[in-house]
């Protein structure tokens, strides 16, 4: 089914580094159901069926139709933010995050190589050292909140996650931080952003390759009214604010409409944002914005973060907030690319959520962001190899931990 054509063409490359990580453990049981050692095979297939769930939800919710087409917009998404960066010169083809549901209430990346025993089914493997059999994820995932399955707006925050990606796989994490750091804050905010850097990073990323529709719905899901986020007393800061993993919800969206209009989308407004006269938090949000999306990356080969995420935005279709009056006035948005597309749906949500549902705004852009997708199996930079050639050693030394950590199990059972 992932062959080029297949209904899951797009997951080629996710769906071999599955099968390289789970083919060693496979070879290992054929070989114990000949060398006298059977007995120890039902076990074993059952806690590899528990590794193999996690991937097998995810995949088969694509053959049901009401969850096909929302998942194949929300990967379309991730891959237009994270799809880049694999097609840097010199950059080794990566197989790019997978989105899925989960019953968590707000969304989530889990990254490359990490640890997913968490994420697993309950009433599976619950030793030490069974929880090593789900310690390495073979490709990025995000996991949306099934909620979102009914509102397509909020499917922007998928951009967010997928920049946590980039960062991850582009071993951004000391360059953010260090230009945080350089940025002309006051020194007891500074060490704030600093510790919010990679979530600030994420923000940026989004509010860049989305404009100011993310930050319009980033508000929504903050709860935050009018935006202003709950800025107290008469300097309009709670030091409570500073607490939380995230930056303030209102320095978040002052640091994404800073950065969408910094990128230069023309639906971007200066003003408070720019000097920050009317919030606290506007003016630091706005140095650090400008931090981040000024200049090139040493690690995105010298690319600016607009250069990477929309570097034809002059050449491209209707502006976003062209798409949103189309859209409500029943029309397609005529934008060229996933991220405009949904961008339009959120303005147009935000302006007139009755004529939104009345007009069927979501659905139709699902069908168009879905009449972009470029056909074939998603690539990075070079010519595809051969399948016993696809993947590096790093997948199948996964695939050796799982065994590695199913003897631990059956040892530790047996004492």
């Amino acid at each position: 089914m992932s062959r080029a054509g297949g209904p899951l063409e797009k997951h080629r490359s996710q769906l071999d580094a599955v099968g390289v990580l789970l083919g060693a453990a496979v070879a290992d049981v054929r070989v114990r159901l000949t060398d006298g050692r059977a007995c120890e095979v039902p076990g074993r297939v059952l806690d590899l069926h528990h590794v193999w769930d996690f991937y097998r939800t995810r995949f088969m919710l694509r053959h049901v139709r009401a969850y096909r087409r929302f998942l194949d917009v929300a990967d379309e998404l991730a891959w237009e933010t994270y799809g880049p960066v694999v097609r840097l010169p010199g950059a080794r083809p990566k197989e790019p995050p997978l989105v899925g549901f989960s019953r968590a209430a707000s969304p989530r990346a889990h990254r490359r190589g990490g640890a997913y025993h968490d994420l697993l089914p309950r009433g599976g493997i619950h030793t030490p050292e069974g929880r090593a059999a789900a310690a390495r994820l073979p490709f990025p995932v995000i996991d949306v909140p099934w909620s979102f399955g009914s509102h397509l707006p909020a499917l922007l925050t998928v951009a967010h996650e997928a920049a946590h990606h980039i960062d991850d796989d582009c071993g951004l994490g000391t360059e953010i931080r260090e230009r945080v750091a350089g940025a002309p804050l006051a020194p007891d905010r500074r060490a704030h952003w600093v510790r919010w850097a990679g979530e600030a990073f994420a923000d940026v990323c989004a509010a860049v390759l989305c404009g100011p529709a993310y930050a319009a719905v980033l508000a929504d899901l903050l709860d935050s009214g009018d935006g202003e986020c709950g800025d107290g007393g008469e300097s309009g800061v709670d030091e409570r604010d500073f607490d939380g993993p995230h930056p303030p919800p209102a320095a978040r969206l002052r640091l994404a409409a800073a950065a969408a209009r910094l990128a230069g989308h023309p639906d971007a407004q200066a003003g408070d944002v720019e000097d920050g006269k009317d919030n606290a938090y506007g003016q630091e949000a706005a140095v650090v914005a400008r931090a981040l999306t000024t200049g090139g990356w040493s690690g995105l080969h010298g690319l600016s973060l607009a250069g990477l995420l929309v570097p034809e935005r002059a050449s491209a279709g209707a502006t976003v907030s062209e798409g949103a009056r189309r859209l409500l006035a029943g029309g397609p948005s005529r934008c060229s690319s996933a991220a405009g597309v949904l961008a339009a749906a959120a303005l147009a949500f935000r302006c007139d959520p009755t004529a939104y549902d009345r007009r069927d705004v979501g659905e139709r852009a699902v069908t168009e962001v879905l009449a972009l997708r470029a056909s074939g199996t998603r690539a990075g930079a070079g010519p595809e190899p051969p399948d016993e050639q696809r993947h590096s050693s790093t997948h199948g030394a996964a695939g050796l931990a799982v065994l590695a950590a199913l003897d631990a199990v059956e040892e530790s059972t047996h004492r």
